[in-house]
Formats: structure tokens, sequence, C-alpha cells
């Protein structure tokens, strides 16, 4: 009996091949950039993003004055959930610098001009079944959907 392959999740395929090319350390300092969100909170990642991770020393852009006094007192908290989630040792020291916050773009669902037509949410739907990664499945539906809403 021949053993059907399963779809691997994205995340997965670039881990393998950050490992395989001995580079765990930098795949793993990368992750900051999905990950800062969720580890500081929506107020923080509203005035403070994350701009380059090298070599353990991750710069974090802030809003203005405030925003890098604040946060430079509270590093190694942040230094500590991070390496919680990364890795221990992953980051090794945070700089907090005053620079551009990129806006944060309204979800897709918020930004739909007429509702979708339920026959095409069906079929976005049964399309979309096969995929097995959440993260891309919730990606791609919702690109989707904002094409269909046009």
């Amino acid at each position: 009996m021949r053993k059907t392959k399963t779809a691997s999740p994205i995340g997965d395929l670039l881990e393998r091949y950050f490992r395989e090319q001995g580079q765990e350390q930098k795949f793993s300092e990368l992750k900051v950039f999905s990950e800062w969100d969720n580890v500081v909170g929506e107020a923080i990642s509203a005035n403070a993003c994350p701009v380059s991770v090298n070599q353990g020393h991750l710069v974090v852009a802030v809003r203005n004055s405030m925003w890098l006094t604040e946060l430079g007192f509270d590093e190694k908290k942040y230094r500590n959930k991070l390496n919680r989630l990364l890795g221990k040792g992953v980051i090794k020291t945070i700089s907090f610098r005053i620079g551009q916050i990129p806006e944060r773009e309204k979800p897709a669902a918020q930004a739909q001009s007429q509702p979708l037509d339920p026959q095409l949410a069906k079929k976005i739907d049964k399309i979309l079944a096969s995929v097995e990664d959440e993260n891309l499945q919730k990606l791609l539906k919702d690109w989707l959907t904002a094409l269909g809403s046009r």
C-alpha cells in the first residue's frame, strides 16, 4: 500500500531549512517578528515594533521618548518573555530607538465594503478545507473574502 504524503506547515519547512543550513539561531531570532505582538500586547505593539535582530541583539523602534523610557525600564521583562517563547538565550539584549512605527491595517473583515455572497463563502470554505496549516488557512480565507467582497 502506498503511503500518502501530507503537506507540512510552512513554518516547519522553514525551520527544517534553517536547521539544515546550520542557522537554527537565526531562525529562532526571526520568530521575534511574528511573536512580538503576542509577547508585549496590543498597546505596546501599537507603539513599538522590532526592526532588526542579529546575533541575539534585538533593535526595537518606539514612537516617542515616553515609550523609549517606559520600555527601557522593562527591557529584562520583555527579553525574558521572548526567550521563554523563542528559546533560552535567543535574545541577549534589546535596544529601543525612536523611529517610525507602521500604522496598523484594518483587518479584512472591517475593510469590506459589502457583505460576501453566501455561495461564494461556501466555495471559499470548500477550497480551503484541504489546507492543514490553520494560520495559512485563515490568511487565505481573509484574503479571498476581501477579494470576493469588492
